[in-house]
């Protein structure tokens, strides 16, 4: 089964390494914190990927 994928301002449902699906890069993130803008690819902004430039879109995903 896939991991869900989550959005900037979703919550962060538990501790772990999530994947930002349009770049690959790799953060750890904390349960009850919220998701980020990509501090590398900046998806979910204007200047992010193509395809990512909404902040409405899912991007991250858990992977450890």
């Amino acid at each position: 089964m896939q991991e869900p994928l989550y959005k900037v301002g979703d919550i962060v449902p538990e501790n772990g390494w999530y994947l930002c699906v349009p770049c690959g890069f790799a953060d750890e993130f904390l349960a009850g914190d919220a998701f980020p803008v990509c501090k590398v690819c900046l998806a979910g902004t204007p200047d992010g990927p193509e395809g990512y430039a909404d902040e409405h879109v899912d991007y991250w995903q858990k992977f450890s």
